[in-house]
């Protein structure tokens, strides 16, 4: 596991470099939605990740509070009482 400071340290890395991350929100251990997003503000104290839907042009949150984080190599995967998950990956073949 990581530390939420950890967590918004990636997030800061992925949004100075504008990186295009592939977002996977899961509920109830199932599918909901897959976004294609760049990071837009971060607000650590809140636990906030806003985003801007690539695809859509729009701007949406995530609340990332009271999670856990776990940092893999070009992914992030934040998880909340082990039935919401968000999945960030880096979209590898930019």
């Amino acid at each position: 596991m990581a530390s939420a400071p950890e967590a918004f340290k990636r997030f800061s890395q992925w949004k100075n470099d504008k990186a295009i991350l592939k977002v996977t929100v899961i509920e109830r251990g199932q599918p909901e939605h897959v976004y294609v997003v760049r990071l837009d503000v971060l607000d650590e104290d809140a636990g906030q990740v806003g985003i801007l839907v690539s695809e859509v042009r729009q701007y949406g949150t995530f609340d990332v509070a009271d999670a856990q984080f776990s940092i893999e190599r070009g992914r992030l995967v934040v998880s909340r009482d082990d039935v919401e998950w968000l999945i960030f990956e880096e979209d590898l073949e930019d």
